[in-house]
């Protein structure tokens, strides 16, 4: 099933990507972001440390979110893998 959100974990002061651990860990400061995915193009997840706007801190009803996004960053679309055939720089 596809998702309809990237979940990233967010400083709520200065809206930097934070590690998923932060949020797991329920720090004050720390909290859930999602971002929507758009389903013609890839929605780009920041990196650790890169600032994350244009989503929402609530999940809306009815709506699936994809977590575990790579701390370097993604981009993340609709329908999972394959399809484009190109292929992430991310080794390792």
């Amino acid at each position: 099933m596809d998702s309809d959100y990237a979940k990233i974990c967010r400083d709520n002061s200065t809206q930097k990507r934070l590690p998923d651990d932060d949020c797991n860990n329920h720090g004050g400061h720390a909290g859930w972001y999602y971002l929507p995915i758009g389903s013609n193009r890839a929605t780009k997840v920041p990196a650790v440390g890169d600032t994350a706007s244009g989503g929402t801190s609530t999940l809306p009803s009815g709506k699936t979110a994809k977590s575990g996004i790579s701390s370097r960053g993604s981009s993340v679309t609709k329908g999972g893998f394959g399809g484009s055939g190109e292929h992430g720089g991310f080794g390792g």
